[in-house]
């Protein structure tokens, strides 16, 4: 109570101090198409200052009298203006992107103004503007594989866009579209990702110091916004590529005769046409091998105050090779939001948001022919609520509701073939997390983050759930250290929105930033993190096979704390920055598949996985150079990740198969003259961990490898160049040409090593050898590809 009675004062107090405050609020857009521009400076008087939300609104509370306000954002012209304040003040700002833009280079991964000055650490914002310079795999530009070039971020493997942060698996990335979850985020087998970068607004991406307002998984939360179109005129956008074709067209609602709508559209597809050509390739003739996906956003002005806006994103990819096999997988969402100015302290918005994930697998061998189906979807509720309640102090709040359908699996016939139908059981659950977050400015030095998340998370029925010997799906054998499957005793079957299974946890989040002087702020970062969904599969990274299942009477959620320490320092005018970051991540109830796990088509899934505790600790360091003809940054990450779970490797610690101790990203970008610019990305990495067998057996017939230990090997080290070229169009011209060398070198880097037994031709026989040698598979080459794009 003395709690409760303390904070009510202290907010209070907050309050009372602001009495004689006024506030000036607003909204800051592109002067050019309308669209707003979230993470702008507001610097008032040279030491007051905040920065525009998502949608581009800000609100701040000064004293009586007139002050100085400034509006800064990279790649715009600065605005000043004089401000006479004697009662609560709307001031809209329109930025034009600067001139000098067309003789330089601007690009940056993060303001470095607000990268000093604010609390947040250990999160990257990527301009869209940046990712379309950098060199493109394919000839594609991908958001995914963009951030895997940060510090601290990894690719599962080359070429894809899978990645992982700070130790954690692909599966703990929190990967959200215009707040909706994205479970798969790959095209074409992990070599393209699902965003169109044409329709993408902003990037962030948070490795650590997560806002209270985001839950769910332990690693990274990847926020990307669509653009909300051109709300003056109509556009269109094409570009064709050797691989795929784009294209986009926005406009306003509503114009009329006025300069600007009261709204405006967005429509965007993409599609690969690899499938076109294949029948033209002797190799390929049996193969279908494609995606393609369709973006939408659509934004109303009801009126000044309150705005709706609607989004959309439906993809899928085909693959099939005739008479074999075939797999469709593909995500689908919608979000509903609605924004509200309650007042020039209040910003109110909520979320309505459908998800779906889902795949089907198609075997096609002779007579036994079958489909497997599975999908998850997700119903989502999100309300939100910002209080600017006085100058450096700004309380948010609100709830994330949502409801799972998972559909683990259904199998049907194909083709009147004698399979017999199964539908696996139907999973459900109920995320419920109310939080708060709270910025709090102690003084021009020192200011503060901090909030807490209650996350709540029922598993519920309608389901039939087996009770096991001993009480747990598997019993550990110390003697033969393995683990033994106990018989099913009994079950109990529960009704629908029966509470199967409940668990209620704390997730609390700080941040703090010390001020040494206008060019230098150290900063630390502690937070707690629950994740009740698990990917249940054997490989780094997501594939359209693996299985999701929630937290339940056998699967515990998995948790992390995470602690981080840094310093960040701006040089020369803010032309370079560079920062310095140290973590330390203790994870606990961490899966991993047991010895032997068979996760194909598994009903049973708590049989074949296993829990334990893991570690991921390392230091991150990056160098900017932020404008001039020649930018870029360079980074270097320094890492380990470990798991040490029962029953696997002895019981002791063993690498996890994202560990990487070594990775160096040199990106530059080099502005030639007005028509030519020219990028460059190098990558290096020392090779992840494999298991590689120590012998061999032959068991009826058949020689059979045996293991030693868990991911006790490595793959050869890794790099890369990729090179582009753009060649800009003409003053008064339309066309733009990207000439795009991935893999410049030809380096073979290898995705896995395999073994087989050795064969030798003798008299034109083959003759096995009885010998076993190693093999390297790479999946690219050298790749050139070129792009045509232009506006209509």
């Amino acid at each position: 109570m003395k709690r409760l009675v303390f904070c009510l004062f202290w907010f209070t107090s907050l309050t009372l101090s602001a009495q004689k405050e006024y506030s000036i609020s607003g909204y800051v857009k592109e002067f050019t198409n309308g669209e707003a521009l979230f993470g702008v400076n507001i610097i008032v008087d040279g030491d007051k200052g905040t920065t525009t939300n998502d949608y581009g609104f800000f609100s701040i509370s000064l004293k009586e009298g007139t002050h100085n306000v400034v509006v800064s954002y990279l790649g715009f012209e600065t605005l000043e203006q004089e401000v006479v304040l004697n009662a609560d003040t709307k001031l809209n700002f329109k930025m034009i992107e600067e001139s000098n833009a067309l003789d330089e280079v601007v690009v940056t991964t993060n303001t470095t103004t607000r990268n000093i000055k604010s609390t947040e650490m250990s999160v990257a914002t990527l301009k869209t503007s940046t990712i379309k310079k950098l060199p493109t795999g394919l000839g594609e530009v991908d958001v995914l594989k963009s951030i895997q070039l940060l510090p601290g971020v990894s690719s599962v493997s080359e070429g894809s866009s899978g990645f992982n942060v700070r130790g954690g698996s692909a599966d703990q990335n929190l990967v959200l579209l215009d707040d909706a979850t994205i479970f798969n985020a790959s095209h074409l087998l992990g070599f393209f990702s699902v965003f169109n970068a044409d329709a993408v607004k902003s990037v962030k991406l948070y490795k650590g110091g997560i806002p209270a307002n985001f839950g769910g998984r332990l690693s990274s939360v990847l926020d990307i916004k669509q653009r909300e179109g051109n709300v003056k005129e109509f556009e269109g956008e094409l570009g064709i590529g050797l691989i795929s074709s784009r294209a986009l067209i926005q406009g306003p609602i509503g114009k009329g005769n006025k300069e600007e709508g009261k709204g405006s559209y967005l429509l965007a597809g993409r599609r690969s046409y690899l499938d076109v050509f294949s029948p033209l390739l002797e190799d390929l003739d049996d193969t279908k091998l494609y995606f393609y996906d369709v973006n939408l956003k659509v934004n109303y002005n009801l009126n000044e105050n309150n705005k709706l806006f609607l989004s959309g994103y439906f993809g899928q990819d085909k693959f099939a090779i005739k008479n074999i096999f075939g797999n469709t997988y593909g995500n689908g969402s919608a979000t509903l939001r609605y924004t509200s100015v309650l007042n020039d302290k209040l910003f109110f918005q909520a979320s309505a948001i459908y998800s779906d994930y889902a795949y089907e697998v198609d075997v096609l061998t002779s007579g036994s022919e079958f489909k497997w189906s599975s999908n998850i979807v997700n119903y989502n509720f999100k309300p939100r609520l910002n209080w600017y309640i006085s100058s450096g102090n700004t309380l948010k709040t609100g709830a994330d509701f949502t409801y799972y359908n998972f559909n683990p699996g259904k199998i049907s016939a194909i083709n009147n073939s004698s399979t017999s139908p199964q539908q696996f059981q139907k999973k459900y659950a109920l995320e419920s997390a109310p939080y708060v977050d709270f910025e709090h400015k102690v003084s021009d030095k020192l200011s503060f983050q901090y909030g807490l998340r209650w996350s709540n998370f029922q598993r519920l029925g309608n389901e039939t759930v087996s009770i096991y010997e001993n009480g747990t799906p598997l019993s550990y054998n110390p003697t033969l250290d393995l683990f033994d499957e106990n018989n099913v005793v009994s079950e109990v079957a529960y009704d629908s929105g029966d509470v199967i299974e409940s668990f209620n946890n704390l997730e609390p989040r700080a941040s703090a930033r010390f001020l040494w002087n206008e060019t230098t702020s150290l900063k630390a970062s502690y937070n707690k993190t629950y994740q009740y969904l698990h990917l249940i599969s054997n490989s780094t990274s997501a594939t359209p096979l693996d299985i999701w299942a929630p937290s339940g009477p056998y699967l515990k959620p998995q948790s992390s704390d995470q602690f981080a320490l840094g310093y960040f320092k701006t040089l020369k005018n803010n032309a370079y920055d560079f920062s310095v970051e140290a973590y330390y991540k203790d994870l606990n109830d961490v899966t991993d598949f047991v010895d032997g796990a068979d996760l194909l088509f598994q009903e049973q899934i708590e049989t074949q996985v296993v829990q334990g505790n893991g570690r991921a600790y390392g230091m991150e360091f990056q160098l900017n150079k932020n404008s001039g003809k020649l930018t870029g940054w360079l980074s270097y990450t320094l890492a380990r990740t470990e798991r040490k779970i029962q029953g696997i490797n002895n019981n002791t610690f063993y690498p996890a198969n994202n560990d990487q101790l070594h990775e160096v990203s040199l990106v530059g970008l080099y502005k030639l003259n007005k028509r030519w610019d020219l990028g460059a990305n190098f990558i290096y990495g020392s090779g992840k961990p494999v298991t590689y067998p120590t012998g061999k057996f032959v068991q009826n017939g058949l020689v059979v490898p045996d293991y030693e230990g868990r991911n006790g090997n490595r793959l050869p080290a890794f790099h890369r160049l990729d090179l582009s070229a753009t060649l800009n169009p003409k003053e008064g011209k339309n066309g733009t040409w990207i000439f795009s060398l991935a893999n410049a070198y030809n380096r073979q880097n290898a995705a896995t090593i395999y073994f087989r037994e050795r064969v030798d031709e003798i008299n034109n026989i083959d003759i096995p050898s009885g010998q076993t040698e190693a093999s390297k598979f790479s999946f690219l080459g050298i790749v050139p590809s070129v792009t045509y794009q232009f506006k209509f």
